[in-house]
C-alpha cells in the first residue's frame, strides 16, 4: 500500500513538478496565519515557549547535526577503507560515496544556510512581537531584515533530518517506498521538534524538507539509479 502511494506521488512529482512546487508555495504565501496559528500552539504568555529547553527537543537541536554529518563521513571512510583493502563494503563504491557527501554539501549545506538563511533574513517564532519579541512577522519567500543571521527560513534541522531520505534511495526496490516513508517521518518529526521550541515556522518545515528532497531525489537519479531492464515475455 505505501509503495504504491508513493510510487504514485513520485510519478505525479515528476509529471507536475512546477505544479506542485506553485501550489506549496500559494498556500503559505496566501494564507501566512497558518504559520502564526501552529507556532501559538505551543506558546504561553506566561511560560513561553513549553518545549523550548526540553531535554529531549535539546538533544535533536544540538546532537542531529554532529549525527548526520557523522553517517555521511562514515560512508566516506567505508569507500576509501575498500579502497585501500581492495573490497566493497555495504556495496558503497565511488558513485554512492559521492553521492551522500554531494547531496548533504548541496541540499542541507549550500543551498538551506548558504542561500536561504544568509539571505532571506526571517525572524524566528521566538524573535516576532506575537509571541514576545521585537521583530515583525513575515511569510515565506519574502526577503526581508527582521533577522541578522542564522535566520528562520528555511530549517537546517529540518533539512538535515529530511536528508536521511538519502539513504532511503539506497535501499533495495522491493523495501525502498517503507524506507521512504520512514526518513520522511524522521524529517517531519525534526522539523516538528524545532517548531515546538520556537526555532521555526512551519513553512520553513516544509520547505526545507521540499528542497532537500528534491535534490537529494535528482542526484540519486544521476549517479546511483539503474532502471530495471524490461523482460521479453515468453
Amino acid at each position: 500500500m505505501i509503495d504504491s502511494l508513493l510510487a504514485a506521488w513520485g510519478a505525479s512529482l515528476r509529471r507536475h513538478w512546477m505544479a506542485w512546487l506553485l501550489g506549496s508555495m500559494l498556500i503559505f504565501v496566501t494564507f501566512p496565519g497558518i504559520d502564526l496559528t501552529v507556532s501559538s500552539w505551543y506558546w504561553d504568555s506566561a511560560a513561553g515557549w513549553r518545549w523550548g529547553s526540553h531535554p529531549l527537543a535539546e538533544f535533536v537541536r544540538k546532537g542531529l547535526p554532529a549525527i548526520v554529518i557523522g553517517a555521511a563521513l562514515f560512508v566516506q571512510v567505508l569507500y576509501l577503507a575498500g579502497k585501500l583493502l581492495k573490497q566493497t563494503f555495504w556495496g558503497i563504491d565511488g558513485r554512492i560515496a559521492f553521492y551522500i557527501l554531494s547531496s548533504l554539501v548541496i541540499g542541507p549545506g549550500i543551498l538551506t544556510n548558504e542561500l536561504f538563511k544568509a539571505h532571506w533574513h526571517r525572524a524566528r517564532p521566538s524573535q516576532i512581537s506575537q509571541f514576545g519579541g521585537e521583530a515583525h512577522f513575515t511569510p515565506p519567500f519574502m526577503i526581508t531584515d527582521q533577522c541578522a543571521s542564522n535566520c528562520s527560513f528555511v530549517s537546517g534541522h529540518a533539512a538535515m533530518g529530511f536528508w536521511v531520505i538519502a539513504f532511503a534511495f539506497l535501499v533495495p526496490p522491493p523495501w525502498r517506498g517503507k524506507a521512504i516513508a520512514v526518513a520522511l517521518l524522521f524529517g517531519a518529526t525534526v522539523g516538528w521538534v524545532r517548531i515546538l521550541q520556537g526555532g521555526h515556522f512551519l513553512s520553513d518545515v516544509v520547505y526545507a524538507g521540499l528542497l532537500v528532497v528534491a535534490v537529494t531525489w535528482g542526484l540519486w537519479r544521476a549517479l546511483c539509479h539503474r532502471p530495471t531492464a524490461p523482460t521479453d515475455a515468453p
